[in-house]
């Protein structure tokens, strides 16, 4: 009998336990980053409306082949990686020139590429940009890339290791890069 009452003893107290932390409520204040705090949000999102399998699966293909840039034959090369500060320094550097109306690697604000990739933190020792204003997929801007020497022939740097894409609007960026490693 008396191990009868402990259990429904133990037992009630699991579950007043249990209800009790159940229903614990918390007055919540949502908040927005950065207001009357007097510091800015620490990310800066920014649409990018590519599908970066598509473009890995496009441009390790034609490293993967070969192709020729311009009338010059270039060998294969190995693949490159997705890298998404490459990413962001080029869907940074589209929609800059959408929002300013201009079409150039060198922004309005004097920036190179190089410097653009640094701002974003890519500690790089090689880079690359393509550009491109129109295409509407990712099949359009790499073919359109490919018929391009100079742009080919960043493609098929196989020095390059990474990559990364963006797009805003009609404007499209590819960034291309390998990382500084200190020795």
């Amino acid at each position: 009998m008396k191990t009868n009452l402990v259990r429904n003893i133990t037992a009630l107290v699991v579950l007043v336990t249990m209800f009790s932390s159940c229903a614990k409520e918390v007055e919540l204040t949502p908040i927005t980053p950065g207001a009357g705090d007097g510091e800015e949000p620490t990310v800066v999102i920014i649409a990018n409306k590519i599908n970066k399998d598509s473009l890995l699966l496009l441009v390790n293909e034609t490293r993967a082949k070969g192709c020729n840039c311009g009338g010059v034959q270039m060998a294969p090369v190995g693949n490159v990686t997705w890298n998404d500060l490459l990413e962001y320094a080029a869907v940074k550097h589209s929609k800059d020139m959408s929002d300013n109306n201009y079409f150039n690697h060198n922004s309005r604000n004097g920036a190179t590429p190089g410097a653009r990739l640094d701002a974003v933190g890519y500690r790089w020792n090689a880079y690359a940009e393509n550009i491109a204003k129109g295409p509407k997929d990712a099949a359009a801007v790499i073919a359109g890339w490919i018929k391009s020497p100079d742009h080919c022939k960043n493609l098929m740097n196989g020095s390059f290791k990474e990559m990364g894409v963006g797009r805003y609007n009609e404007y499209w960026t590819q960034e291309f890069g390998v990382i500084n490693n200190p020795k």
